[in-house]
C-alpha cells in the first residue's frame, strides 16, 4: 500500500510539472508575439471578421533607437487614420484638425498584443498548441484560456520564425468564434517603412490636457462587478453623452472595458445584441435606461445593468 502511494505521488509530481513546463512554454510565445508587434520594422495588412462584416486595413510600425511610430490605416472609405509617435495617438481627420491622445499602443489594435504579461497571466493560461500551415507560413498556435468563467478566450496563432501574429481569434465560453483578426499580408524588413520616414519628422499638435469632467454627484449605486473588474477611478468624459448621463462607470480587469451608463428612460423594450466580441445591452424601465457595453457575455451584462440600484 505504501509502494502504490509513493507511485501515484511520483505521477502526480510529474503531471504537475509537465503543466508547469507547458505553462512556461506558452508565456514564452507570448512573449515572441509582444517582441515582433514592438520592435519589428514591417509593412502589412489584415481584416477584422464579425459575423457577416469585414473591415480591412493596413498596418505600419518602425523603430529607430530614438522613436516607435506605427501608422493604422483603415482601407474601407468611412474610416479614420489613426497615427502614434511614442506615447501620442492621433486621429487624423478629414478637413478637421487632428484629435490627439496619450497612450503607448494604438487602442483600435487588438490589446492582447500590448498589454502587461504580469495582467494577462493573472487572467489567463496560456498554452502552445499544434502546427500548421497558414498563408503559406508555418503558424504555431497559443491557446489563452480564461481562469475564470464569463470572460472570453483567445486563441493566437504567430509565424513561427518571426513570431509575428497572423491570426487572433476571440472565443466565448462554449469555444464559438466571436471575433477573427487575420493577417493578409506581412512584410518584415531591417529598415523602417518608406511610408514612416516622412510621419516621424513631420510637425503634429500637442495633446490638450482638459481636466476630466466629473458627472454631477448621483444617488445610483452599482452594486455588482464580475470576478476581476474594478471600476476605473477617473474615467473619460464622453462629450457626445455628458448632457445626458445620470451615473456612468467604467470598469477593467486590466485588459478589458466595460461602459455602464444610467440616463433617462426613453420607454424601449429591452434589447441585446452583439458586435463581433463587443455586448450591446439596454434594459428599460419606467424610469431608468442602463447600457452596458463592453467585450463580456449578454448574461453578464445582463447582472451588470441588474445591478444599478
Amino acid at each position: 500500500m505504501m509502494r502504490f502511494s509513493g507511485v501515484c505521488s511520483a505521477i502526480v509530481i510529474v503531471m504537475l510539472s509537465g503543466a508547469v513546463s507547458a505553462e512556461q512554454a506558452g508565456w514564452q510565445l507570448f512573449d515572441k508575439v509582444q517582441h515582433a508587434v514592438k520592435h519589428y520594422n514591417f509593412d502589412t495588412s489584415f481584416v477584422v471578421l464579425k459575423g457577416g462584416k469585414v473591415d480591412t486595413y493596413r498596418w505600419l510600425h518602425g523603430k529607430t533607437a530614438e522613436q516607435e511610430i506605427e501608422h493604422l490605416i483603415p482601407l474601407d472609405t468611412s474610416g479614420v487614420d489613426i497615427l502614434r509617435r511614442d506615447a501620442l495617438v492621433y486621429y487624423l481627420l478629414t478637413e478637421r484638425p487632428a484629435f490627439v491622445t496619450r497612450s503607448a499602443s494604438i487602442p483600435e489594435l487588438p490589446a492582447l498584443l500590448f498589454e502587461d504579461k504580469d495582467i494577462i497571466s493573472r487572467l489567463y493560461h496560456a498554452v502552445a498548441g499544434s502546427s500548421s500551415v497558414m498563408s503559406g507560413r508555418n503558424a504555431q498556435l497559443l491557446r489563452l484560456t480564461a481562469k475564470q468563467g464569463g470572460r472570453y478566450h483567445y486563441w493566437l496563432w504567430l509565424d513561427a520564425q518571426t513570431g509575428f501574429p497572423l491570426r487572433i481569434d476571440t472565443l466565448s465560453d462554449n469555444q464559438h468564434a466571436l471575433e477573427r483578426w487575420l493577417v493578409t499580408h506581412m512584410q518584415i524588413s531591417a529598415e523602417l517603412p518608406e511610408n514612416l520616414r516622412a510621419l516621424m519628422a513631420a510637425e503634429l499638435p500637442q495633446p490638450v490636457d482638459n481636466p476630466v469632467q466629473a458627472l454631477p454627484d448621483s444617488s445610483h449605486q452599482l452594486t455588482w462587478l464580475p470576478d476581476g473588474y474594478q471600476q476605473v477611478a477617473e474615467p473619460a468624459s464622453i462629450p457626445q453623452l455628458e448632457n445626458s448621463l445620470l451615473s456612468y462607470w467604467l470598469l477593467s480587469d486590466g485588459l478589458h472595458q466595460v461602459s455602464v451608463f444610467v440616463q433617462n428612460s426613453q420607454r424601449l423594450p429591452t434589447q441585446a445584441y452583439r458586435d463581433g466580441a463587443t455586448t450591446i445591452y439596454v434594459q428599460t424601465n419606467a424610469q431608468l435606461e442602463v447600457t452596458v457595453i463592453g467585450p463580456v457575455s449578454i448574461e453578464t451584462a445582463r447582472q451588470l445593468a441588474a445591478a444599478v440600484r
